[in-house]
Parts: C-alpha cells; sequence; structure tokens
C-alpha cells in the first residue's frame, strides 16, 4: 500500500470548503484503477489530504493527472499547494468506523 500527501494552504478559506473538495476529488479517484480510499485533514489554515494506492507504480502511473486535477481544483478555490510527498505504508490498525466517516461537518 502506498499513501501520496498534499498539504494546502487555504488562508481564509472555513474547514468545511476542505469537504466540498474533497467530494470533488474522490469521485474523479474512483475511477482510477489502484486507487484504494481518500483521507482529508483539516485545521483553520492548512488542509493534508491522503490517496490510498495499491502500490507506488500505480500512483506514480497517475500522477500526472492527479496533479493536473488538483492544480484545478485548487485554483477555483485559490488555495495554494505547500508540498506533496509519497510513502509506503508500513502499518495500519483502523477502527471500522473510520472507513464510515463520511465528513466532520
Amino acid at each position: 500500500m502506498y499513501v501520496h500527501s498534499t498539504r494546502v494552504r487555504t488562508s481564509d478559506r472555513s474547514v468545511g470548503d476542505s469537504s466540498i473538495l474533497a467530494e470533488e476529488m474522490l469521485a474523479w479517484l474512483r475511477q482510477i484503477e489502484g486507487f484504494e480510499g481518500m483521507l482529508m485533514i483539516a485545521r483553520e489554515d492548512t488542509v493534508i489530504g491522503f490517496t490510498f494506492w495499491r502500490d507506488e507504480e500505480i500512483a506514480e502511473r497517475h500522477r500526472a493527472a492527479r496533479m493536473e486535477f488538483i492544480q484545478r481544483l485548487t485554483s477555483v478555490v485559490k488555495v495554494e499547494i505547500e508540498e506533496t510527498a509519497g510513502y509506503d505504508v508500513t502499518f495500519a490498525s483502523l477502527n471500522d468506523s473510520l472507513s464510515e466517516l463520511r465528513s466532520a461537518s
């Protein structure tokens, strides 16, 4: 399992706006082979999105399209991408209730 993270500065955007962005991204990402899931966390001025992929090869194969999509979305909502990074998942223990979580708002 591979995870790609994208951190954006939201400035004066509300935390609730990140849920709208996440829903748009999720609808698009679900169409990509090897996409396993998504998690978005937020605080007052920062949102970090994590996308989960079957493996790094699949994530990298779709990287250019993902980044183009993210650039388009972030330009519409006027936020700034601060960092993107990839990670191998080395351990996970998640309760079932997390998979049922859709939005904190």
